[in-house]
């Protein structure tokens, strides 16, 4: 029993800093970011990894710890009101530590995962950062926020779908 908790924690550790690193790495590569926030988020693959490897619950205790530990380092998160702390962050990556929920279909959990993240951070584009043409909830904010989003998400799903099975099938054959 003792030596689960440490495995839990060992592992929980690993992916936490393995997700810090690769956001700080993602945040040294000029072309991943977005002028007015957000990026390519190649950290997300340790979060799917996590997620996969300690189930719901465990994905989402990593997805939490990875961006508080993120957020107190000052890892460029934007925020104006806790609502849109939830719609950015919270949320969505706690989204991604349940990606689990379907653990035999990989392509169908990333895709839903980055959907319902996608939503979340359009929501909050629209509500907490409109363009500077358009007022909160307007038309011109939901245009804005559904493009604005729409190519770092993608270009995130599309990595994490071709890299992630990959080094799944490789931890799998480590931690067995």
């Amino acid at each position: 029993m003792q030596r689960d908790k440490v495995k839990f924690l060992t592992y929980t550790a690993m992916y936490t800093a393995l997700y810090v690193v690769l956001k700080f790495v993602g945040n040294l590569i000029p072309f991943l970011k977005m002028p007015q926030g957000g990026s390519i988020e190649i950290e997300l693959i340790a979060l799917f990894i996590a997620s996969y490897h300690l189930g719901c619950s465990g994905g989402i205790f990593v997805a939490f710890l990875s961006w508080l530990i993120t957020f107190m380092m000052g890892a460029e998160m934007w925020f104006n009101h806790p609502i849109q702390i939830m719609l950015d962050y919270v949320l969505p990556l706690g989204i991604v530590g349940v990606a689990s929920i379907f653990p035999k279909k990989f392509g169908l959990s990333i895709v839903l995962a980055m959907g319902i993240k996608y939503v979340s951070q359009v929501l909050s584009g629209v509500y907490f950062w409109p363009p500077k043409t358009g007022a909160a909830g307007s038309t011109v904010a939901w245009i804005f926020s559904l493009n604005y989003n729409a190519w770092y998400n993608l270009a995130t799903m599309v990595i994490c779908l071709l890299i992630v099975p990959l080094l799944w099938s490789r931890v799998q054959k480590i931690v067995k």
